[in-house]
């Protein structure tokens, strides 16, 4: 924060009389350390000659001259972004927001910063104690990305904000108060210069986003929802099939004998180094792991945190009788195709899978899987089972393409654990809710042991098929690729591979040819290995 400056803006305070309530405080950008009241009932926010909240347009670039507006709305003032402009409210993009006291503004991509606040009629407009170093800390966090850096900006900042901010009567408690500002600082110095060491003694540490497809945990109250609403959230999948049923017996034949073949994925992937130390989350003193402001944890090769890894689900279905499967590469390597992973494959670190494993309809007890082959050019890959399919047919593989106008049916397990509990009934849920909160792995297995694992299936119609794609209009999502896209009689035309949002939700999948090259080079080379 810098010395307040009454700068002649639109709306420059006039001290004394009645006050208006509400507040502007520009935190950063080119008016910084003013404020404005806010009044009248509607404001315009810009670089726009006759902008209320005014800037100007060559020292914010970012501001378009109608950027925004302040609406009165009750006792209040809703903010509302002008379409295409980019407006955030504590950090999140919005559109329109009813504003509360300490909301923060920022207008534009890296534009100014400005936090609303509202007062009693007849107060003046000056920040409390506790509000002035509120506003330097989040200054600090927001031009420092390290703790060094913050700490000298917050120490730079405050005295000037307390004497310039803060009322008449608050400044003259200050000086009573330097001695213990000047103890606080000397104990947040010493705890940042310890924070530093351990963290100097990781040996390389790393900022990583971990994006979880699944959440290791479903709170109770989250459970408490499904539960409450299992009666009438049937998804729109479920609903589809039913009546593909009533209407066609040959459906209902399709679906049924080839879903005791569709196997439910888990897996859990990591990052280790060349010497083989996994990454592992680093802890704070308190044992809690050290995060950015977003939330994502620091990284580290030592230490004796846990280690780092990102959970996903995903659908396969069974080829052979001797436990072979088929899936999309993206599910059986899925570090190949996140951004994040990737990032950190070019510094160094090689992923490994940690833990495969899957579930078939009717049979109780997972089973580990593993890569086989999987495809240079396509989104396909072969896993290999640990041979408990030997009870369950396989799914042929059509020897013809898929044709335009086709019928076909999509069989999968779209948004994983979530959609499994949708399908339960109360009594299951209320049973989860009551040994506990469920990680990952044991909801799927509870899930499994009661009987509740089981593809869902949607019908479609093949709008376009090539040498190396399919594209049909049966709805899915993430979870449900690897899974087999059928034929009226029975025999696979393709691998769900991907969603299409540009295009009405439709689907991509990957032609079956791909599949049959791919395993007769996984049978040929068990072939060559006996």
């Amino acid at each position: 924060m810098e010395e307040s400056v009454e700068s002649p803006l639109p709306l420059a305070l006039a001290y004394g009389g009645d006050t208006p309530r509400h507040v502007l405080f520009h935190l950063m950008g080119v008016h910084r350390g003013s404020r404005q009241a806010l009044s009248g009932d509607f404001l315009l926010i810009g670089t726009a000659s006759d902008a209320e909240i005014h800037f100007p347009a060559d020292q914010e670039p970012v501001v378009a001259a109608r950027h925004a507006t302040l609406t009165r709305q009750g006792d209040g003032y809703l903010l509302r972004a002008e379409p295409g402009r980019h407006i955030e409210v504590n950090y999140e993009p919005i559109t329109s927001r009813v504003l509360t006291a300490g909301d923060i503004l920022r207008i534009g991509k890296a534009g100014p910063v400005l936090r609303y606040r509202r007062y009693e009629r007849g107060r003046k407009p000056y920040k409390s104690i506790s509000e002035s170093v509120k506003d330097c800390i989040d200054c600090a966090h927001e031009e420092s990305d390290t703790r060094w850096g913050r700490v000298a900006l917050f120490l730079k900042a405050i005295p000037r904000e307390l004497f310039t901010q803060t009322t008449p009567w608050s400044r003259g408690t200050i000086l009573m108060l330097l001695a213990l500002l000047v103890l606080s600082t000397t104990v947040l110095a010493i705890y940042t210069v310890r924070l530093a060491a351990q963290v100097a003694r990781q040996t390389e540490e790393f900022q990583i986003i971990v994006e979880q497809t699944e959440d290791n945990t479903l709170s109770h109250e989250a459970l408490a929802a499904i539960r409450d609403s299992l009666e009438t959230q049937l998804s729109e999948a479920v609903e589809r099939v039913e009546a593909l049923e009533a209407r066609s017996e040959a459906g209902q034949r399709v679906v049924a004998a080839a879903a005791q073949a569709v196997v439910f994925l888990q897996g859990s992937y990591g990052f280790v180094d060349s010497t083989g130390r996994s990454l592992r989350m680093i802890l704070g003193p308190a044992g809690r792991p050290i995060t950015d402001r977003q939330g994502n944890p620091r990284g580290s090769f030592t230490g004796a945190g846990p280690v780092l890894e990102r959970l996903y689900t995903g659908t396969a279905f069974v080829v052979t009788e001797n436990d072979l499967l088929l899936t999309n590469k993206h599910v059986a390597l899925p570090w190949e195709f996140d951004a994040s992973a990737q990032a950190l494959m070019q510094r160094g670190l090689r992923p490994v899978m940690h833990r495969l494993i899957g579930y078939l309809p009717g049979v109780e007890a997972s089973f580990d899987v593993a890569l086989v082959v999987a495809s240079e050019t396509a989104d396909v890959a072969v896993l290999r089972c640990s041979g408990v399919t030997g009870n369950v047919v396989p799914l042929p593989l059509s020897e013809t393409p898929a044709q335009p106008g086709e019928a076909v049916f999509v069989l999968g397990y779209p948004t994983g654990i979530r959609a499994l509990l949708a399908r339960t009934n109360e009594a299951f849920v209320d049973s989860l809710m009551r040994s506990g909160t469920p990680d990952f792995w044991t909801m799927a297995r509870r899930l499994s042991e009661a009987g509740h694992i089981g593809p869902l299936a949607t019908r479609g119609i093949v709008g376009q098929a090539t040498r190396d794609k399919v594209v049909y209009d049966a709805e899915t999502t993430s979870g449900g690729s690897g899974g087999p896209v059928l034929g009226l009689n029975g025999e696979v035309k393709a691998i769900n591979a991907a969603i299409l949002i540009d295009f009405d939700g439709s689907n991509l999948g990957v032609p079956v040819a791909e599949a049959r090259r791919l395993l007769d080079e996984a049978l040929a080379r068990r072939s060559g290995a006996s």
